[in-house]
């Protein structure tokens, strides 16, 4: 991947999310685990045994709480690429 980008508009994420078939879900076996409220993917309906869907205010309230960020592939080399990362 040569250039990518940092998203963290709510309106932004969606989007891409929906162009792309993905649903917001949550990693079960992460939630509740004391380490906070879970691990935040987007299930595309395929390798997706243990994640659970989620609404987007649940979603995009774990992902502020988390301070997360969106990482895209802006180059276009590969338009489905994303990866949760730390705004920190």
């Amino acid at each position: 991947m040569a250039h990518s980008k940092m998203v963290v508009d709510h309106d932004e994420i969606r989007s891409f999310a929906e162009k792309t078939g993905g649903k917001p879900s949550l990693v079960a076996d992460t939630e509740n685990s004391g380490k906070g409220p879970g691990v935040l993917r987007f299930d595309h309906g395929r390798d997706n045994d243990g994640l659970e869907e989620i609404s987007w205010d649940r979603f995009f309230e774990i992902f502020e709480e988390q301070e997360l960020a969106l990482m895209l592939d802006d180059s276009g080399d590969n338009p489905n690429f994303n990866k949760f990362v730390s705004r920190k």
